[in-house]
């Protein structure tokens, strides 16, 4: 299965960079939409809606992100985090401990002597 995606994906990439290379390059397209020019530079330019070259890319790399989102979901490992992997250790309990080893006790604060 995840072999088959992505032998897809790699397909889709090439599919979306040739899609990409071929179009006719309008030049300040950009620049149209934030009030650059007026007229034929407009938000659709001189032609009016997108050509059917340029719907077929926005489809080719819709398909091509959902492609990237399935090959994450499909390889991604079995474990929820890393920490997982790392040995578990436990604290050792009072009766294991060395008896020469000293444990803190609270010791009470000191009276002060008022006069």
């Amino acid at each position: 299965m995840v072999s088959v995606l992505a032998i897809a994906h790699i397909i889709l990439s090439v599919f979306l960079i040739v899609l990409v290379l071929i179009q006719d390059p309008k030049g300040g397209a950009a620049g149209g939409m934030f009030g650059g020019g007026g007229g034929s530079n407009s938000l659709f330019g001189a032609t009016g809606a997108p050509s059917f070259l340029a719907r077929l890319t926005r489809w080719v790399a819709v398909i091509f992100a959902a492609s990237c989102i399935a090959m994450t979901i499909f390889i991604k490992p079995k474990s929820d985090s890393v920490l997982d992997s790392l040995p578990v250790t436990t604290q050792p309990k009072l009766e294991e401990l060395d008896s020469d080893v000293a444990i803190p006790q609270e010791t009470p604060a000191p009276e002060s002597k008022q006069d």
